[in-house]
């Protein structure tokens, strides 16, 4: 008999230990080692009785299992990666959305995700393949999964895996599917094993695999139709690779002409996990290869040669038997090959960007023009909420020259109410890029009803680009410390907030700053304009061409176009370099000081040659290693603070207070004075202005080949992409995390909009920035105001009114 693992029941509300958690309740007492001995007996005659009778019924239905093996089951069920449906002619169609937007955390979490289907897969049907992981914390006795299809229920299925993956195929009728896109929606309903607490709702998640998820169709997507793209997999990283094929001692004429292209198909997949590399040989796996020129080009690797050779001319697509796409673009020379692209881009791919726009503007809140938005519209739908802590979010994506500051607010205007019943510390809070922004107490015993409930977002908390926005509910209850899962009442709701709440963008004030990486990873400002820009690689090879071409694949997702850009093998000359630039190298500090040389007058200062420093931080590190060790024996041998005297005490408190005051002025959050040793820096990202002119030069930079690669992957993640602000992020080698530096001045580009509206708003802007010289004016104000009563009352005297 299996020996069965447990914990006894406990009647003290009392957090138990972390190990004894993942264990069920025990509901019965262990029997003595007699009797355990007869039931392992029993149960192993028991169990080859068993295996003879199912033998015997197999063999007996064999010549009808070939009939049936291919039929759906009607019910859900729960498989491996690979069930029947996955062989034969059967296709496995990727969700658009990458690992990151997939996972569903906390009591009750929705995700939508998309698929793209042919004429001729919609009309045969298939299966929704849903893999997932979930915490080892989270109760698998009433975790459920709710899936709708198109905005109708299709299947539920147990939260019940929290030691590897378990795959579920969803059977789908052909009615319930379109032609073209088509929306799932997934319901995550999970409670914590034993803890109660607010905090214990953090440590629920539920995951699925981006890799094995998707749609299964029952017919392979046909060769030649460039919409078949968009069910192209991912690779073993969750990433959508697009290779280029190109020889790298002729990487730059090579890649010249596919550059265009490569960002066309950045736009078409939508994806935010693109990663590009570059290679004389097709890749394996799932992915896209790439192959641009024509025949007569003696410079193209073999793989070119052979796939142009049978490719019409212009733009085709065909698939291979491992689910890898090969596209080329068969033209001579630039001219053709722009040609042969716009004539696609307005015929056959028309349709798949439009719909990719359409999709990305419902799903986030425009702010560039001022006005009001319902939250269904970006997919938010009323729902009763019966857990501790309700959770939704939106994105606002912002202009490329918004100037954040204090002249005016986003209100959320909520409508939504509470439960009578529910404890003191029930709230509502609002989170801005996951810092801390309005909060409202919805305290009463009696229950709260808001309507248009006002809580003002300062806009301070917003920058440009890609804003998340979070509102949390904490609703406790009295018998939350009980902690008794039995007793627990689904049926009655603690909370609801109505889809006709509502967020109102005001408008802002226009005028573009520099060094602003937001902006740069949101609007791809300021090289999403009309003019040129070069990419400057410093070495021609495969992970340093492919690191750049990545970095220019997000950059074009961001600004919604492909950018016009020249890619140029070298170092640039800041005295011969006019314009817009983007550097990428992996030569380490020593020889990019060398080749970035400044000219001088300029006060360009490259981010491998500097310790990532704040304000409170000095420019320098220590000089050598006798002053590190005498600093790290300082460290180790200072008194405690009971012993310090009353001086260093009051010293010290001075100096704390003196910190907070400043960080409170400058508008510095306490991680802004985070520091970086230089060997635990795995890539920087660092801008800066040319004093005398324009140009912006951002560049990304890691001491080697290996930190370039690993860095680029995880800059370009969707959740560090959109988190990149200040004059410089750096990715730590030691976890991944990206860590922002604040500019200590911004310079602004040429007005271009100077109506009076605007101009009011930059001047309050900029005054919110500058609080010091804010005050210094009221009190001038103020003072020269009280000297003029002084001065001209005594000296036109009194008059007496009779």
């Amino acid at each position: 008999m299996r020996s069965v693992w447990c914990r006894k029941p406990r009647k003290s509300p009392i957090r138990m230990h972390r190990w004894s958690s993942m264990l069920p309740p025990c509901a019965w007492t262990p029997p003595p080692p007699c009797r355990l001995r007869r039931e392992e007996r029993h149960m192993r005659k028991r169990n080859l009785t068993v295996l003879f009778s199912t033998a015997t019924i197999l063999l007996l239905a064999a010549p009808n299992l070939s009939t049936v093996a291919n039929d759906l089951t009607p019910a859900t069920t729960s498989t491996s990666a690979t069930t029947p449906m996955s062989r034969g002619q059967s296709q496995l169609v990727s969700f658009r959305q990458s690992g990151s937007e997939m996972r569903l955390e906390g009591e009750d979490a929705v995700r939508e995700l998309t698929f793209y289907l042919s004429p001729d897969q919609a009309a045969t049907g298939g299966a929704l393949r849903l893999s997932y992981t979930n915490a080892v914390s989270v109760l698998p006795d009433d975790g459920t999964v709710d899936v709708e299809l198109n905005g109708k229920p299709l299947s539920s299925f147990p939260i019940r895996s929290p030691h590897g993956p378990t795959t579920h195929d969803l059977p789908v009728a052909a009615n319930d599917l379109v032609a073209g896109w088509n929306s799932v929606r997934i319901r995550a309903r999970q409670h914590h094993r034993i803890d109660c607490s607010i905090d214990a709702t953090y440590e629920l998640w539920s995951q699925f695999d981006p890799l094995v998820s998707g749609f299964v169709a029952l017919v392979a997507a046909k060769d030649g139709d460039l919409a078949s793209l968009l069910s192209v997999g991912r690779n073993g990283d969750a990433a959508t690779e697009i290779r280029l094929i190109a020889k790298p001692e002729t990487a730059r004429l090579a890649l010249r002409d596919s550059l265009a292209l490569m960002q066309t198909l950045a736009l078409i997949l939508g994806r935010n996990d693109i990663v590009v590399t570059v290679g004389e040989l097709e890749g394996t796996g799932p992915g896209i290869d790439l192959h641009v020129g024509d025949l007569d080009n003696a410079e193209l690797p073999q793989a070119s040669q052979d796939a142009l050779a049978g490719a019409p001319r212009g733009l085709s697509v065909r698939r291979n038997d491992a689910g890898r796409y090969a596209v080329t673009m068969r033209a001579s020379g630039q001219a053709e090959t722009q040609a042969l692209l716009l004539a696609a881009v307005n015929g056959p791919l028309q349709p798949l960007i439009r719909a990719n726009k359409l999709a990305a503007s419902r799903s986030i809140v425009d702010g560039s023009e001022p006005g009001t938005h319902e939250l269904s519209g970006v997919g938010y739908k009323t729902s009763p909420f019966s857990g501790r802590l309700f959770q939704t979010s939106f994105d606002v994506v912002m202009p490329a020259d918004f100037y954040p500051g204090d002249y005016a607010t986003v209100d959320l205007h909520l409508n939504a109410a509470t439960a009578p019943g529910l404890a003191a510390g029930t709230q509502i809070l609002v989170r801005v890029n996951e810092r801390a922004a309005a909060s409202q107490m919805l305290h009463d015993p009696e229950g709260v009803r808001l309507e248009d409930k006002p809580l003002e977002l300062p806009l301070r908390a917003f920058h440009p680009g890609v804003n998340h926005v979070r509102i949390l509910a904490e609703l406790p209850t009295a018998s939350d410390l009980a902690c008794d899962p039995a007793a627990r009442d689904e049926s009655r709701s603690r909370f609801l907030m109505l889809q006709e709440t509502t967020v109102t963008i005001p408008p802002l004030a226009r005028a573009g700053r520099l060094p602003d990486l937001a902006a740069f990873a949101g609007k791809s400002f300021p090289f999403a304009g009309s003019g040129a820009f070069d990419i400057y690689v410093d070495a021609p090879t495969p992970a340093r061409l492919g690191s750049a071409l990545t970095v220019l694949a997000r950059m074009a997702i961001s600004a919604g176009h492909p950018l016009p850009v020249e890619l140029k093998i070298g170092r640039p000359d800041p005295a011969k370099t006019t314009g817009n630039i983007l550097v990428v190298n992996a030569d380490g500090g020593a020889a990019q000081s060398a080749a970035l040389t400044v000219p001088k007058g300029h006060r360009l200062h490259m981010p491998a040659t500097d310790e990532l420093v704040t304000a409170s931080i000095g420019d320098t590190g220590p000089s050598s290693d006798s002053e590190a060790l005498l600093n790290a024996f300082q460290v180790e041998t200072k008194l405690d603070e009971e012993k310090l005297s009353a001086k260093r005490r009051i010293t010290a408190w001075l100096s704390a207070a003196a910190t907070t005051v400043n960080r409170w002025l400058t508008y510095r959050e306490i991680g802004d004075d985070v520091h970086i040793e230089m060997q635990d820096r795995l890539i920087s990202v660092r801008q800066s202005q040319v004093p005398e002119g324009d140009a912006v030069w951002t560049v990304v930079s890691a001491a080697d080949e290996t930190s370039l690669s690993l860095g680029v992957a995880a800059l370009t993640r969707p959740g560090t992409w959109t988190a990149l602000e200040g004059e410089e992020s750096v990715i730590r080698r030691s976890d991944l995390e990206l860590v922002n530096r604040k500019p200590q001045a911004y310079s602004f580009f040429p007005i271009t909009d100077t109506s009076p509206a605007n101009l009011r708003r930059l001047a309050a802007a900029w005054l919110s920035d500058n609080f010091l010289v804010y005050v210094a004016l009221v009190v001038l104000l103020m003072g020269g105001f009280g000297w003029w009563v002084g001065y001209m009352v005594p000296r036109k005297g009194v008059r007496t009114v009779e």
